[in-house]
């Protein structure tokens, strides 16, 4: 509780956590529909301040969101529990107006694991370069139901096209078949 925070976070090898309450939070996010989570079980009270002396991550978001007027959090649908958390902290603290959460599926490898940075042979920039822009855009209008085989597409062409109410909401899978057809 923000009430009970000292002055100061100076207390050497000390992580300062968010006394949550009971209770669930409750929100409505764009793609995935109304949501329903209770801080308590997804770990109860969590970290706000590291013992580095530095804000946690939910905190950070926060405040930098709410400094440079964020009205929009687009990201992965594995931080979709994390909008409960920050939407207890910009109550907390009384910050507003509160963002609107739009959360994506993940892409995954063709063995199910999430693609990430790490992947090296994964980057986008490298299939731009090896089979051309247009059909990285072809894959992800696919993907984002705008057509229903990947084909070359122009930016403006998916723009043109895209619809959000097509999204889908179950997670995809970059398979061997795609690398493929973004390399030819």
């Amino acid at each position: 509780r923000p009430e009970t925070f000292p002055d100061r976070f100076d207390t050497p090898a000390t992580s300062w956590r968010f006394a949550v309450q009971p209770g669930a939070v409750e929100f409505t996010d764009q793609l995935m529909g109304p949501q329903r989570f209770d801080p308590n079980g997804l770990g109860g009270d969590f970290i706000v301040w590291t013992k580095r002396q530095a804000p946690s991550y939910q905190l950070a978001v926060v405040i930098d969101d709410h400094d440079a007027g964020v009205t929009q959090v687009v990201r992965g649908r594995d931080l979709l529990d994390s909008a409960a958390r920050q939407l207890l902290l910009y109550r907390a603290i009384g910050l507003g107006p509160e963002p609107v959460y739009t959360h994506l599926p993940l892409v995954l490898g063709h063995d199910g694991r999430r693609l990430a940075k790490r992947d090296q042979d994964t980057h986008i920039a490298s299939y731009s370069q090896q089979g051309g822009p247009e059909r990285v855009i072809g894959l992800i209008a696919k993907w984002a139901g705008v057509v229903p085989e990947a084909t070359p597409m122009t930016i403006s062409a998916f723009l043109d096209a895209f619809d959000p109410d097509t999204l889908p909401t179950d997670d995809l899978v970059f398979s061997k078949e795609d690398a493929r057809w973004l390399r030819s």
